[in-house]
């Protein structure tokens, strides 16, 4: 009788877990640190400038630490916040109606790739550190959908993790790695990841600004509709 080797699923042992956990645990704490890194942002916003009456759609996992200041500083522009996470887009809902700010509105979505706004309404997009921990796929899937509500001649800002310039940037792109896997996280450690935006219909790419954080480095990436 031939007995076959057992071919049931085994369970990553208790180190490699707790592993992983300790590195999202790094990961989180580091991620709600930086997305404030005034540093970063005053380029952002100084670069954004927009127009009375100008729709502006502001998504991924940093963009609801923003949107109170954005709206803020441009009374006369209408910003769109798009979340995934549902407890903190309901806290920006929240502050935005104690604050009285009239000049927002927050969705929450589950999936980034299909986003319940219509094609072309926006003047200007936002995308807050929504692709160094996606797939090659979903990161194109991304920004075919920013460019689908762009409006022609719209611009799209492109917020994220870029490559590292000293061992210390490395940190944080090498905590997503083990959360989010060596593809997601890669084009990020050699700058590649901006030509997705090219191949998502975006023209033009260029670095406005590019800013170390300490354990990282944050690019500031701004590409038009065409």
């Amino acid at each position: 009788m031939v007995i076959k080797p057992s071919t049931k699923y085994e369970s990553p042992g208790l180190l490699v877990r707790c592993r992983f956990w300790a590195a999202k645990l790094i990961y989180d704490l580091s991620f709600a640190i930086l997305v404030r890194d005034a540093s970063w942002q005053e380029e952002l916003f100084t670069s954004l400038a927009p127009k009375a009456g100008d729709r502006i759609l502001d998504f991924g996992a940093g963009s609801s630490s923003s949107a109170i200041s954005l709206a803020l500083r441009y009374p006369e522009a209408t910003f769109v916040i798009v979340d995934s996470n549902s407890k903190a887009a309901e806290r920006l809902r929240l502050s935005a109606v104690r604050k009285q700010l009239r000049n927002i509105a927050v969705i929450h979505v589950s999936h980034p790739g299909q986003l319940p706004l219509n094609a072309g309404s926006f003047d200007a997009v936002i995308c807050m550190l929504a692709l160094h921990d996606s797939s090659p796929e979903e990161k194109l899937g991304i920004v075919k959908e920013m460019t689908r509500v762009l409006r022609r001649g719209g611009t799209l800002r492109a917020v994220d993790f870029d490559k590292p310039e000293n061992p210390g940037e490395r940190r944080i792109l090498e905590f997503g790695r083990r959360i989010s896997g060596a593809a997601a996280v890669a084009p990020h450690f050699n700058g590649s990841w901006v030509d997705v935006l090219a191949k998502g219909g975006l023209a033009g790419a260029i670095r406005q600004s590019s800013h170390s954080v300490g354990i990282g480095r944050i690019s500031i990436v701004k590409a038009r509709k065409r």
